[in-house]
């Protein structure tokens, strides 16, 4: 028999070959990848590697024309993004996509609403059973909002917080969900250094917390090399680099993918 010890878990994200192709450009081929449990790792690249390519593949935005994903061990190809969230996956976006003229805490609360088993009789005569579930919810969403710092703003319309805030809320949200696998895209997007050390903060302090798996889209480097434990680095839809942030940072073709050509040779050139 197997020591239990040494045998190797599940990753929480494994991706397979992925990829996909419009008409006859390959936005992203033969993505590999696994994540295990709360491993924080990062995905770069230069402006158009196919990063956030390789997010809609994973959340069923895109269907992959190659290749497969895996969720804990069950295979994800194929499903709604719905039911992949619904799986354990959620995500963040470049461009904030929050219910602007709900209240911050109403934002929070839309994201449970999978998780409510009263139905719209229940809801329309305000029984025992809906005042109850609601009150859980709100407590949940409550607790959230102080994970990432905005105790006290609940009340407040979304639209309302500064842009840093709506950052965060967005994280409050996707945790609303339970999911396995946090997926962020550019959260330091338009923050101040305050700002993006306070969310390297509530990051680290949520993956530890909840024991998330996060895979991590963002172009500063500082925040990444800072945050992360593996980096994987794509261009033109392929990976040409993965390791420690330290062995991301020296490795010529990271280089030349982000500056044009080896430090070397652009000297030569000189």
């Amino acid at each position: 028999m197997a020591d239990k010890t040494t045998e190797k878990k599940v990753p929480v994200l494994k991706a397979q070959n992925l990829g996909i192709q419009f008409g006859g450009l390959k936005a992203v081929d033969d993505f590999n990848i696994e994540i295990g449990e709360s491993e924080l790792v990062g995905l770069i690249g230069p402006n158009g590697a196919g990063k956030t390519t390789v997010f809609n593949l994973i959340t069923g935005v895109y269907k992959p024309t190659e290749g497969s994903f895996y969720l804990c061990g069950q295979r994800m190809n194929g499903k709604k993004t719905h039911q992949i969230v619904h799986a354990g996956i959620a995500r963040t976006f470049q461009n904030i996509r929050l219910f602007k003229k709900m209240t911050v805490i109403d934002n929070v609360k839309a994201a449970m609403q999978e998780h409510l088993t009263y139905g719209l009789p229940q809801a329309i005569f305000r029984t025992p059973k809906y005042w109850r579930e609601e009150a859980d919810i709100t407590k949940r969403a409550m607790e959230l909002l102080d994970v990432v710092h905005l105790s006290g703003k609940e009340n407040l319309e979304a639209d309302n917080l500064p842009y840093g805030q709506q950052r965060r809320l967005e994280i409050a949200r996707a945790l609303a969900t339970d999911m396995k696998l946090l997926l962020l895209d550019e959260p330091a997007a338009g923050m101040n250094p305050t700002e993006t050390e306070e969310l390297l903060e509530i990051i680290d302090y949520i993956r530890d917390t909840f024991k998330i798996s996060v895979l991590l889209i963002e172009h500063d480097m500082s925040l990444v090399m800072k945050i992360c434990e593996r980096i994987q680095v794509l261009d033109f839809g392929t990976t040409i680099a993965a390791g420690t942030p330290a062995e991301v940072a020296n490795n010529p073709r990271v280089i030349e993918a982000y500056l044009g050509k080896p430090r070397k040779e652009a000297a030569k050139d000189a």
